[in-house]
């Protein structure tokens, strides 16, 4: 009786924990992503890439959950240094996900640092990546370990209405006295590096053979030169044209084009962008180029370092690739995509080439002050748009909703080099200026022809490099600041002096005071 007691007891436990053991919740995943600041969707009240993954993942994978731990850096020597400095016992790494730039691509490669993706598994970025990117990271090794996220040239940003083209057109421009206190170059050894080599070797560079097929290498070697007598060249060209500018600087470039205070800035093609953005905002239209010698183009890559969790390292890559999400990437960050298709063709189209409003039945956000409904379109798709004609006559309405038709020039500048055969047609994008946003995100196919990676050097020459880069910033001061620290030195110095005197008369004051004491002691005993 006992025994059948303690069984049916038994049965009875098991029931109880049985349903608790069923329902139990998965615990949610954790991706680890580190990635530059202001380097991805992130508008709450828009598109929030890291929200929508999360909820995407969870409706795809049975409501698994996932929370990604986003995190961002300054530069690509703060994410190394990050990796190493929180590298496991094991040696991974604490990041599933992180985004360096070329050099570091390559040096992170070398190292043994990254895992190998699995292509089978990024189908939308194989289906949808440029040819001209997929070449070039499967002719440099680089296709396996990392992905494409953003890419780029370097040039100037200037506003031609106090700078002639054919003068910013060349690496020399910074020399220029016209435009003395109105140019600023990177505060970064390696992009002012490339500056400085395009103007050392511009005689060079310019005597090159374009039509060769052997070109872009013949650049990639005078723009990847390292060598201690190049480096040396380099300080001295750089210490002699900062008294030209204006300064140096990283980000606040954007917003001093835009305002006016510079009339040349040294710039990545996507900042270029969006200063051009904000900067048609306030009525200025400020133009791109990059100069005719040659200049860098730059990549922006995903790699998953040593230990990462590639299944879902992999599957929040994926849901980026998707084309949709490429365009809010696209439009949010400013800086070119390295996925193509016919929905990003037509996004390109209609937000950086030549747009006109046609009349329309329904409502829209464009309205006439007579009631008539308009919209926005590209201007190939204009029911008068001749793309035999060299100009177009636009319409858009002015402040006070009036009709407004105006004849602009037309340019057609192809994207067939880079779009290739994930695109239908030509590949023409009809656009009324040659240098501006347009052109900064995908330049013709002779520019990118003169535009070469940076490639990464070993430490005993970066050092040689990061040393003259120093020597360089050395004594870099304006005038003002200057006679403020002088002056600041002066006080502080001033302060210790007085300080010091003052104590030391304080301690003699002391001694006489104690010598006294001790007399009067004495005489008292006696």
């Amino acid at each position: 009786m006992r025994k059948l007691f303690s069984v049916i007891l038994c049965g009875i436990l098991l029931l109880g924990i049985l349903p608790t053991t069923s329902c139990k919740k998965k615990e949610a995943l954790v991706l680890n992503v580190y990635n530059w600041e202001d380097y991805i969707a992130c508008d709450e009240e828009v598109y929030d890439m890291v929200t929508e993954f999360e909820k995407w993942y969870k409706t795809t994978h049975n409501g698994q959950s996932v929370t990604v731990n986003y995190s961002t850096f300054g530069t690509n020597e703060n994410m190394y240094n990050e990796l190493k400095l929180t590298q496991k016992k094991n040696g991974d790494y604490s990041y599933d996900l992180v985004c360096p730039s070329e050099y570091m691509i390559q040096k992170m490669i070398l190292e043994g640092m990254c895992e190998k993706f699995d292509h089978s598994k990024m189908v939308n970025y194989n289906n949808n990546l440029a040819p001209y990117i997929e070449n070039l990271f499967k002719a440099n090794g680089w296709y396996d370990y990392a992905t494409c996220y953003n890419w780029g040239t370097m040039g100037f940003t200037y506003n031609p209405e106090y700078v002639e083209l054919a003068d910013v057109s060349s690496w020399s421009v910074v020399t220029n006295t016209k435009y003395n206190n109105k140019i600023t170059i990177k505060d970064s050894v390696r992009d002012s590096y490339v500056l400085a080599l395009g103007y050392i070797n511009r005689e060079e560079l310019l005597l090159l053979d374009k039509n060769s097929t052997t070109y872009t290498e013949e650049v990639a070697k005078l723009l990847n030169d390292f060598s201690n007598e190049t480096i040396e060249k380099a300080r001295v060209f750089l210490t002699d044209v900062r008294k030209n500018l204006y300064g140096f600087e990283v980000d606040s470039g954007k917003q001093d084009m835009a305002t006016g205070k510079l009339w040349i800035n040294f710039a990545w093609s996507g900042d270029a962008v969006y200063a051009m953005d904000i900067a048609e905002e306030e009525g200025t239209l400020l133009e791109y180029v990059v100069p005719i010698e040659g200049s860098n183009i730059f990549f922006d890559g995903w790699v998953m370092p040593r230990g990462a969790n590639k299944e879902l390292a992999q599957c929040f890559l994926e849901f980026m690739y998707r084309e949709d999400n490429a365009i809010e990437n696209l439009d949010y960050i400013c800086y070119s995509s390295p996925m193509v298709g016919e929905d990003l063709f037509e996004y390109v189209c209609n937000n950086y080439g030549l747009t006109t409003l046609i009349p329309c039945d329904e409502e829209t956000d464009y309205q006439d002050a007579n009631g008539n409904y308009y919209e926005e379109v590209y201007v190939a798709n204009a029911p008068d748009f001749n793309a035999n004609l060299s100009n177009y006559s636009v319409t858009y309405l002015d402040e006070d909703a009036n009709i407004v038709k105006e004849n602009v020039p037309v340019y057609a500048h192809s994207v067939k080099h880079f779009f290739g055969e994930k695109i239908a047609g030509d590949g023409i994008i009809y656009t009324d200026s040659i240098n501006r946003q347009l052109v900064a995100m995908y330049p013709t196919e002779e520019t990118m022809a003169r535009c070469v990676v940076m490639e990464h050097i070993e430490t005993e020459q970066l050092k040689k490099l990061n040393n003259m880069w120093d020597s360089v910033k050395v004594g870099y001061m304006k005038y003002s600041t200057m006679l403020i620290i002088v002056i600041s030195i002066i006080v502080v110095l001033a302060l210790v002096i007085a300080f010091i005197v003052l104590t030391k008369k304080g301690k003699r004051v002391s001694l006489r005071r104690k010598d006294f004491g001790k007399l009067i002691k004495s005489e008292r005993i006696k």
